[in-house]
């Protein structure tokens, strides 16, 4: 196989160049009328009134109780997924924050919008601000915005993270949300809800007084990860991130609170998502699946039958889209992502058949690329030549890893699992049916030689057609 080595600057310059339904609601936004030149409006489809999407910040689809994670204490995300949609293949395009949100706001890959890693947007990319006008909707956002350049994400309202408690504090959250809808009256609105946690730092436990509480989680009691190295150090910080991940739930909690307090919960498509995966090694800065794969709870009242289950493939990359077929915008421009109102209507069965992640840069380090692309069941890495070992902001802050070296100075097992996490083979092959923690490395294996070749093909063709400058085209 042909690979590239490319410095940070050429990848800069190259970027800059199952139905869900039940009937429709009647709080729908009404189509316009049949009319004799257009019979096919004789039908009117369903369009919700508003748009509320929820991120939280570094938490991985497997963290939440309702996926399974017995650590997890989080009724209020498993009442949200009751009353709607859970996607249990819900992606982020890249496992890093800045890059991923910057893909939320363009519905465009990383090397489409130039924001590759903790860069701006190109300034010929039109962002959400720009395509939702206020003679459109009302544009909000509460907590931190995480993407440059500031001018061209000018929400009609922005409350600052710093006003609502570091977007920690749930109670102030609520209030903020509150006094925006209220503000906006009778208008349409777009609203993002920025939550920090669960994100690092991890200092102290979270104490709370109710004894039904389930914080401080126990660290003895924590059930480590497979691929993770079970060290007193790795226990503490999952323990602390759990903590975390309850105080978010909390606030979910109080955010569909005040969307009933405030009568708009029936005419609002709410989606609960996260920016990546969890800030631990092997997650967040990757493209394993703890690292892409997040949390895509979808409520749509009237339309979304309760408690559904999908396997569909959705992305962040597809809201902008969603939102912009919502209000009847025309992006004027191909998007890589896709409207995900015909799947929720039950129109179509997916709006893809695979999906495709890719990593280029993070704070740490020179750049480290890799491209990744899954199916129903296989997923196949691609790892480009890079000019050092791999580093990021994960590692260097993480007593996990920290304890972890030095476990593996007496652990040969441990130490070959850390050499290729920092340096990654060319290629890798996981089948998530039979090993969904990505342990066991296929590439090399002569019965899975075939899949490798037509993922790699796949993974070729696509990077083609969105023309993305590590294609080897």
């Amino acid at each position: 196989m042909n690979q590239l080595s490319l410095t940070r600057r050429d990848l800069l310059a190259a970027a800059a160049a199952t139905p869900l339904l039940a009937t429709v609601a009647c709080q729908s936004v009404p189509i316009p009328a049949p009319t004799e030149s257009n019979p096919a409006r004789a039908r009117p489809k369903a369009v919700p009134r508003h748009l509320i999407v929820l991120v939280s910040d570094d938490q991985s689809r497997i963290d939440m109780s309702g996926s399974g994670n017995p650590d997890c204490h989080t009724p209020n995300l498993d009442r949200l997924a009751q009353s709607g949609a859970r996607f249990e293949r819900g992606y982020v395009v890249v496992g890093v924050c800045k890059p991923s949100r910057s893909a939320l706001y363009t519905g465009l890959y990383p090397h489409n919008n130039g924001a590759i890693g903790f860069v701006p947007v190109r300034d010929d990319v039109r962002t959400w601000c720009e395509l939702l006008q206020p003679e459109t909707c009302a544009t909000g956002m509460i907590g931190k915005l995480n993407v440059k350049p500031v001018s061209k994400f000018r929400f009609e309202k922005w409350v600052a993270p710093k006003k609502v408690g570091d977007a920690r504090a749930g109670d102030a959250i609520a209030e903020a949300l509150r006094d925006m809808i209220r503000g906006f009256g009778e208008r349409r609105m777009a609203i993002v809800v920025n939550l920090k946690d669960p994100h690092r730092p991890f200092r102290e436990p979270l104490v709370d007084d109710d004894p039904a509480t389930p914080i401080p989680h126990d660290p003895a009691k924590i059930h480590v990860p497979a691929k993770f190295a079970d060290t007193p150090e790795t226990r503490a910080e999952l323990a602390h991130y759990h903590d975390f991940l309850w105080r978010l739930d909390r606030t979910i909690g109080s955010v569909l609170d005040v969307l009933d307090e405030t009568g708009i919960a029936r005419d609002t498509l709410l989606v609960m998502t996260s920016d990546n995966g969890r800030p631990f090694p092997f997650a967040k800065t990757t493209l394993y699946e703890a690292g892409i794969n997040v949390p895509f709870l979808v409520r749509w009242p009237g339309v979304i039958e309760p408690g559904t289950r999908s396997d569909a493939f959705v992305s962040l990359v597809d809201l902008l889209p969603t939102a912009l077929d919502m209000f009847g915008v025309d992006p004027q421009v191909p998007l890589d992502g896709h409207s995900l109102l015909p799947l929720l209507r039950g129109e179509v069965a997916s709006v893809r058949e695979r999906f495709v992640g890719e990593h280029t840069e993070h704070l740490k380090g020179l750049p480290n690329p890799s491209r990744s692309i899954r199916d129903t069941r296989f997923k196949y890495i691609r790892n480009y030549p890079a000019a050092e070992d791999f580093k990021s902001n994960v590692l260097e802050f993480s007593m996990t890893w920290n304890s972890w070296m030095k476990l593996a100075k007496d652990d040969p097992v441990l130490r070959e699992r850390m050499l290729r996490f920092m340096r990654r083979p060319p290629q890798e092959l996981y089948d998530l049916e039979s090993d969904p923690d990505e342990m066991h490395d296929l590439a090399g294996d002569p019965a899975h030689a075939t899949t490798l070749a037509r993922l790699s093909a796949e993974l070729d063709e696509w990077m083609r057609a969105t023309k993305d400058p590590l294609s080897r085209a």
